[in-house]
């Protein structure tokens, strides 16, 4: 969900980082790696669930990947690819119908879970249900909320009807690309569950993928074993062994030490230290993961549209990019990245310039006074920016832009919340008591962003932190969710793009690489650019 991924731990400071996957040697050598076809994976977090339905957190989302599949996923080049289904559906193959009403999913034949059972469409069915049913603690709803019915004419066709046409809706149903993913679930072990929040299931999902979950030990260690029958083909790996470590510093020891072999999502926090680790080395892939600097224009002084604009210039992102994360990432032109089919370079730009930053200050009646602030009415432009306590880079990124805002003779105060308040219904950026929040989340790999910034949709409602609202933005955001044709969206979305920086409700600051640590050792990954980097591990092998 939005406000997940907050910016990482502590940062070490670097002075410059070789690009992609080169490295270092420390001189100190590892001690014994993995056993070939044992992978030992980290994360410096412990799962509450392993049904992906039930959680906010990316590396639940990546855990379940090994057991659970989707319709369709995102491979390691930002396309849209078939999984359970034989095609991915579009107008041009028939799979979406002319009136964007129906949509035609041609299932998989010889696909069986990991029990035995045959994959069957009445296996998707039984998995909508289940997201629907209100007394799950779904986390995203988003495109499963349009369906009206879903027909099985057969055991491997699905056929789902929709109240109205809804463009990104593959991208959506199904589909393990952006937040909220929910894999499909077999029918005959969950059909009659009145919910699965407590399930034992949940914690033990039986699936279609390479591995089976063989055992989770609360606070322990999540071991999934090969699946025999997976109808790709029985993996290479044997074993994947999940631990979870209490910190990125911990977890850099235990890849010095040679007890892990890989976390596939560690963060660019640590990259000077991961190139020094021998035996293994970083590597860095495009996502849709997007540090923004919020803005709160339901009051003063970001209610003002000349203030906003002001703050983007006056921050420099190209020296947060680099000190923040490493250069591990592309600075934003706009709300997508520059390999989405929608991205356009025709929109404001908003490059490092304190002195047009000062102008539109002027311009707004902010005029700098003896001490070095400004000042309208007697009144000190003063703003508050939020950011996640214990978050060692978020603290370091705003304290970067709370030192080029007083450049430009605005006073900034930084407060900390606890990660579990920030984001819930009462904390500051749901309630609105913030002027500046930063954080990273990942953007819907459809362009269509009603949901975040729609007039609809302010927090808690909807995921419009900033609260802007302009009815010919809605307008244009409601058009582009129902056409299908992708030439015709395109220009749609050029025109909302530009509208959107012109607002300036918010700052895209830069697309973030996912970094992830390997050994040497690892043969086949190639990092998925959706939510779930590792959408291939039956090719993944180990010697």
């Amino acid at each position: 969900m939005r406000g997940h991924n907050v910016i990482g731990l502590a940062i070490a400071a670097a002075a410059s980082i070789i690009a992609g996957c080169g490295r270092l040697s420390s001189g100190v050598g590892p001690q014994a790696r993995a056993q070939p076809g044992v992978l030992r994976i980290s994360d410096i977090s412990d799962p509450t669930t392993l049904n992906p339905m039930l959680s906010g957190a990316d590396f639940v989302y990546q855990l379940a990947s090994y057991t659970l599949e989707y319709l369709v996923q995102l491979d390691d080049k930002g396309n849209i690819v078939a999984v359970l289904c034989e095609r991915v559906p579009t107008l041009e193959n028939g799979g979406v119908s002319r009136d964007g009403l129906r949509i035609t999913y041609k299932l998989r034949r010889g696909i069986t879970w990991s029990d035995g059972a045959p994959f069957t469409s009445e296996d998707v069915i039984a998995s909508w249900r289940q997201v629907m049913n209100p007394r799950n603690n779904v986390q995203e709803r988003d495109g499963y909320t349009q369906v009206v019915t879903i027909d099985a004419p057969d055991a491997h066709t699905v056929v789902v009807h929709l109240a109205k046409p809804y463009a990104p809706f593959v991208s959506r149903f199904f589909a393990a690309i952006q937040e909220g993913p929910i894999a499909v679930m077999p029918a005959h072990l969950i059909a009659g569950l009145k919910e699965m929040n407590d399930a034992p299931y949940s914690a033990q999902p039986v699936g279609t993928g390479p591995f089976i979950v063989q055992s989770w030990v609360r606070g322990g260690a999540v071991t999934f074993t090969a699946n025999p029958h997976y109808w790709r083909g029985a993996p290479s790996l044997r074993q994947i062994i999940f631990s979870s470590r209490p910190s990125t510093e911990n977890e850099l020891v235990g890849f010095r030490a040679g007890e892990i072999d890989a976390d596939l999502d560690a963060g660019p926090q640590r990259l000077p230290q991961f190139l020094t680790v021998a035996g293994m080395h970083p590597v860095r892939s495009p996502s849709l993961r997007l540090s923004e600097l919020d803005m709160n224009t339901s009051r003063s002084p970001l209610d003002d549209v000349l203030v906003r604009r002001a703050i983007a210039f006056a921050v420099d992102r190209a020296r947060l990019l680099h000190d923040v994360t490493h250069d591990a990432g592309t600075l934003a032109d706009e709300w997508l990245p520059k390999w989405s089919w929608a991205y356009t370079k025709d929109v404001p730009r908003y490059p490092h310039d304190p002195a047009r930053a000062a102008a539109l200050l002027d311009q707004a009646g902010w005029r700098l006074g003896s001490d070095g602030y400004r000042y309208r009415a007697g009144t000190r432009l003063t703003m508050v920016l939020v950011v996640t306590a214990g978050d060692g880079a978020g603290a370091q990124l705003a304290a970067l832009v709370q030192a080029d805002l007083r450049r430009v003779g605005a006073d900034m105060t930084i407060k900390d919340y606890p990660y579990d308040m920030i984001f819930n219904l009462t904390g500051p950026i749901r309630t609105a008591n913030f002027d500046l929040a930063t954080y990273s989340f990942s953007v819907n790999y459809d362009p269509g962003a009603l949901n975040y910034d729609g007039c609809a949709y302010f927090s808690p409602a909807g995921a419009n932190e900033s609260r802007y609202c302009d009815p010919r933005l809605d307008a244009l955001e409601e058009e582009g969710l129902v056409i299908n044709d992708r030439t015709q969206r395109k220009v749609l979305y050029a025109q909302i793009e530009r509208m959107r920086m012109e607002a300036m409700a918010g700052l895209p600051l830069y697309f973030r690489d996912r970094v992830g640590m390997v050994t040497d050792d690892l043969a086949g990954y190639a990092p998925s650019r959706g939510i779930i980097p590792q959408w291939q591990s039956w090719r993944w092998s180990l010697h």
